[in-house]
């Protein structure tokens, strides 16, 4: 049976991952096959969430590879909406990458499709893409291993093998880009991946406001240890600058570490010390591990009078779990579009003797008024706080007051009241939600940031 780490993944709890900086792939260390295949049925007949929701006989040597096995065993839950493959089987070294490091390899982008069409809508400083020149609201036209064999977006769509033409999470991949840049140049791109710091707090700002005191922007990318220094840090800002209301831009954010969420609501919770953030529930097999978790001060903990949440699709697990966790106590708002719908967690498993990791969907997070089922997406029928809809306008930069969802979040702050969604798209906005595109077996940083290449 594997050992239980502490609370990992998509709602994690903590991390203690060893292993080295390099790398990052998915696949299993070498390890016997059927030895691994058993250790993953062990863990998910004692741990997985919806035991109910396992198949009664299932034969380990009928798949090829422990991943095939987990994903079989998940079928059900996936069917019912329980689990959007969020238990995978990962590597101590990309885990320690992710969580510990705050790092990832590739080309240094987040991709946004819509339609057919794909954009940058995040570059990560000191990347390759970054070195190459991309900018937010480049269009990508064209993909191909060089200039001589570019594929355009469009028939990659179309015949569903997009994410797996970028090519996989692992250092010295390299692809030709014809770009249509934001400027309005076409021009060809070529870059290779390798490690690069996700910089997981990019940038914060006080923003003042006239006839009333400033507020506060808070861009935050993804849950992970090396975020929470820059948090505190963040919120010393904001304390200096007597910030009143706050934006929280989570739009790809795709959760993490339940620690680093803990600290945020903290930061935003300041009135709340001592009472309920949140719920853990297990299966009955380990209900003696469920527990309640109270909001705690901190030196740098503020007070906002409102907060606004930026939110899109691709906002999961610990970027509902802190939105959720303060709708009970304060004045609080959703901008932009409805969020992903994961109220639940992993816990990783290592696999002795073996360089694999599990991530197993094994608790549920309520919180203190017992709201813990969205598994649509936030705000759900029992979030009091409004969702103002707006655009993710790459026209702009996120956290530029002419942004279409910063604007919408300022709004909402002056006003209380959700303003008309503005205008302010690069082609014509289709029907459909915004897509990210995902490759065949997403690295951990691709689950916990949709998009990322």
């Amino acid at each position: 049976m594997p050992r239980s780490w502490r609370f990992v993944a998509l709602a994690l709890l903590a991390v203690a991952v060893s292993g080295c900086s390099d790398g990052g792939g998915t696949a299993p260390g070498a390890c016997p096959p059927a030895y691994e295949k058993g250790q993953v049925l062990a863990a998910a007949r004692s741990w997985y969430l919806f035991p109910d929701l396992l198949p009664a006989q299932v034969d380990p040597a009928a798949f090829a590879t422990a991943a095939d096995l987990l994903d079989a065993l998940t079928a059900g839950a996936r069917a019912a909406g329980r689990d959007r493959y969020w238990s995978y089987l990962t590597t101590i070294q990309a885990a320690d990458q992710l969580f510990g490091q705050g790092q990832a390899v590739g080309f240094g982008v987040s991709l946004l499709l819509r339609g057919s069409q794909l954009f940058v809508a995040q570059v990560f400083a000191g990347s390759a893409a970054a070195d190459a020149g991309f900018t937010r609201g480049d269009e990508i036209l064209a993909v191909g291993p060089s200039a001589g064999q570019l594929v355009p977006v469009s028939d990659l769509v179309a015949g569903g093998t997009l994410g797996a033409s970028l090519g996989p999470a692992q250092a010295g991949v390299t692809r030709t880009f014809r770009v249509l840049t934001a400027a309005g140049a076409t021009v060809d791109r070529t870059v290779t991946t390798r490690v690069f710091s996700l910089d997981p707090v990019p940038g914060w700002a006080v923003l003042p406001r006239t006839g009333l005191p400033p507020a506060g922007y808070l861009e935050f990318r993804i849950f992970v240890s090396t975020a929470d220094a820059r948090l505190r840090e963040a919120f010393q800002a904001f304390a200096n600058a007597a910030v009143s209301d706050l934006v929280v831009d989570l739009r790809y954010n795709g959760g993490g570490l339940v620690s680093t969420a803990q600290l945020l609501a903290n930061l935003l919770g300041g009135t709340s010390a001592g009472q309920v953030m949140y719920r853990l529930a297990n299966n009955p097999a380990h209900a003696t591990l469920d527990a309640t978790v109270h909001f705690t001060a901190q030196p740098q903990s503020s007070s906002p009078a409102r907060i606004a949440f930026v939110t899109t699709g691709r906002s999961a697990s610990a970027s509902e779990l802190v939105p959720n966790a303060l709708e009970p106590y304060g004045s609080v708002a959703l901008v932009g579009s409805r969020s992903y719908g994961k109220p639940v967690g992993q816990r990783l498993f290592e696999i002795p003797g073996c360089s694999s990791l599990l991530a197993l969907v094994s608790f549920q997070l309520r919180n203190a008024q017992g709201d813990g089922d969205y598994f649509g997406g936030l705000p759900d029928a029992n979030f009091a706080g409004p969702l103002c809809q707006a655009e993710d306008d790459l026209l702009h930069a996120q956290g530029d007051p002419a942004e279409a969802s910063t604007a919408a979040a300022l709004s909402w702050l002056e006003t209380g009241t959700c303003p008309s969604p503005p205008v302010a798209f690069r082609v014509q906005r289709p029907a459909a939600p915004d897509g990210y595109p995902t490759p065949p077996r997403p690295s951990p940083a691709q689950i916990h940031l949709p998009g990322l290449f």
